[in-house]
């Protein structure tokens, strides 16, 4: 990968749970990495589900492969979040 493609800075939070001194489990996302991304900018066409209208948004985020991030791991980038739908590795 290019490294003049890694042009947009994103940050990884991480899934953390605590349990109260009451025994109820709370969770909560903290940072866990900044770095840079390639994105890929995916949308879709209108999906109609149970009679309202949507239009999905998919975003690709592609960093290098020592950033450590795995499926149960949130994006934030440019205020908005992003859920990991699947992490695919690429050794190239």
């Amino acid at each position: 990968m290019n490294a003049c493609l890694l042009r947009y800075p994103i940050e990884i939070y991480e899934l953390v749970t605590t349990k109260t001194e009451y025994g109820t489990i709370q969770t909560h996302y903290e940072l866990k990495y900044e770095t840079k991304a390639h994105i890929i900018f995916n949308s879709e066409s209108q999906v109609i589900s149970e009679g309202e209208i949507f239009y999905p948004v998919n975003r690709t985020f592609i960093v290098r492969e020592y950033v450590p991030v795995v499926e149960t791991d949130r994006i934030k980038w440019d205020g908005k979040w992003w859920k990991i739908m699947s992490i695919n590795p690429n050794k190239f």
